[in-house]
């Protein structure tokens, strides 16, 4: 009987059904309901909620503005995290950015106050964005790649470096902000800033499998009363990945 367990537990092995170290990697940690992050926001912390903006037309450029869908999707995110309590809104200088910001404050019942900010702006990683066309790697392979592995030192920062570059400037911002703040920018800059803030652990290698940032995802960053930061990858929608 015992050889018989023996020949079965090595089948069970060799076809992938049983896996004794039963050890998580990358693919298993993805990303968290916004909802569930502002609940275990306490009341003496501030949150800050970094996001990609909402669905998007066929407009790249900065006058590009977001789908209908795309404003139903950001006042969906803004009830999700509704408290009666007023709320502050920054953007890049895109339209679309401003839109999400609206309608996420929309969603809240706020009043929308809010700032137009140069570090929402997408190129915040890209150093030298000739250099990244002249060497082909302005495109999502090509990002993903380096905030994983690093290297193409030509064209793009440090992700280390420059992530903790933008937290200073976050923090530098924090007097003017309030405890609940809802920041929105692009993927080029909120895809790095989730691989920073999970320790790589988020699952966005798309030159490998093509896993890419969804709309209004990204990340939470939680500060308590001595300015001590921990973050949380954030999905608004069902996903966190965009569908593809």
């Amino acid at each position: 009987m015992m050889k018989k367990i023996m020949l079965m537990m090595a089948a069970f092995l060799m076809c992938g059904m049983f896996n004794l170290s039963a050890q998580p990697t990358y693919t298993d940690i993805g990303f968290n309901d916004i909802a569930d992050v502002f609940a275990q926001v306490k009341a003496n912390e501030t949150v800050v909620f970094l996001v990609r903006h909402g669905e998007r037309g066929r407009d790249y450029s900065k006058n590009g503005l977001l789908t209908e869908n795309g404003k139903a999707q950001a006042r969906m995110v803004g009830e999700k995290i509704k408290s009666g309590e007023q709320a502050f809104y920054a953007h890049s200088d895109y339209g679309r950015t401003i839109q999400t910001c609206e309608n996420i404050a929309i969603g809240r019942g706020d009043e929308f106050i809010h700032e137009e900010w140069g570090i929402l702006n997408g190129d915040w990683y890209r150093k030298d964005i000739p250099a990244l066309k002249r060497n082909g790697w302005d495109n999502w392979e090509s990002l993903s790649q380096w905030a994983y592995e690093g290297g193409k030192e030509e064209g793009f920062y440090n992700l280390e470096e420059r992530s903790k570059e933008w937290l200073d400037s976050l923090k530098a911002h924090l007097p003017s902000m309030k405890r609940i703040n809802v920041l929105v920018s692009h993927d080029y800059m909120v895809t790095p800033m989730a691989i920073y803030a999970s320790d790589k652990q988020v699952d966005l290698h798309y030159w490998v499998n093509r896993k890419w940032i969804n709309y209004l995802a990204g990340v939470a960053i939680i500060i308590d009363p001595q300015g001590q930061m921990r973050f949380k990858t954030i999905r608004g929608l069902d996903s966190g990945l965009l569908a593809r």
